[in-house]
């Protein structure tokens, strides 16, 4: 049994920036959709440690977005995004096997490694060409899920991509990507729950940072309203660039 009423042994300060980080990266899931855990985990581990770090991302994540569902269920189109997370939990699962495989630093090492390759390939633009059905969908979120499992990073930048290349209005498109993103946080909650990977102190701030988390949710979605790409995007990119060389060069040190 979990003792709920238990945080971690944090300083002021390492509350506050956990606070700062969980309403950054709700700020940035709200606005694009899909990156928010790009900027949470990396965050995170640099103020607790991987493993820490997840049991919080995953549980801020999944309540503090309860905000956004409805709405994304309701537009989101129910064949793709069933193929598609039907796809993300076979590949999260695999990818977390192997994931709890390895040590510490080489979780912290490969984490920083995602971050840096996922912004490179958000920068990029690239984008999904092929056909969409449900075995392409399926099959992609495998893939995706596998990879998201195997660095330790429950985020859908790539995910994101994927569905940027459907021809139907931006609303349905983040609709989409919003609910595959919490099948993703949720592909991780049930493994984690399984293993018995969560610490009680972590759930407890989990939870606390689900608030910081929706407000910056909410806010992001306020700020895509008026706030051009162009400003948002570079920052967002710069951030996530250096908080992943961070991580590896933490990583071993």
């Amino acid at each position: 049994m979990y003792d709920l009423l238990q945080l971690p042994d944090f300083t002021h300060l390492q509350f506050f920036l956990t606070c700062l980080v969980a309403f950054g990266g709700g700020l940035i899931r709200g606005y694009t959709g899909f990156a928010g855990a790009l900027l949470l985990l990396p965050g995170f581990v640099l103020i607790m440690g991987p493993l820490p770090a997840l049991n919080v991302v995953i549980i801020s994540g999944m309540i503090g977005q309860l905000i956004i569902l409805p709405n994304a269920v309701k537009r989101a189109q129910k064949n793709v995004v069933l193929s598609y997370g039907g796809g993300i939990f076979v590949g999260v699962y695999l990818g977390l096997y192997f994931l709890f495989k390895r040590d510490i630093p080489d979780i912290t090492f490969f984490m920083g490694i995602f971050i840096i390759l996922a912004t490179l390939i958000l920068i990029s633009g690239w984008k999904y060409k092929g056909p969409i059905n449900n075995y392409t969908s399926g099959s992609f979120g495998t893939g995706i899920g596998f990879f998201a499992g195997f660095f330790g990073v429950p985020t859908g930048p790539l995910t994101g991509l994927f569905f940027l290349s459907l021809k139907e209005d931006i609303k349905i498109i983040q609709a989409n990507i919003q609910c595959i993103v919490i099948l993703t946080v949720f592909a991780f909650f049930t493994y984690f729950y399984f293993i018995e990977g969560f610490r009680s102190d972590y759930l407890l701030l989990g939870l606390i940072m689900s608030l910081p988390l929706a407000v910056g949710l909410k806010t992001g979605q306020y700020l895509f309203n008026f706030l051009p790409e162009k400003v948002f995007r570079p920052i967002t990119y710069i951030c996530l660039i250096s908080l992943g060389s961070s991580l590896c060069f933490k990583a071993y040190n």
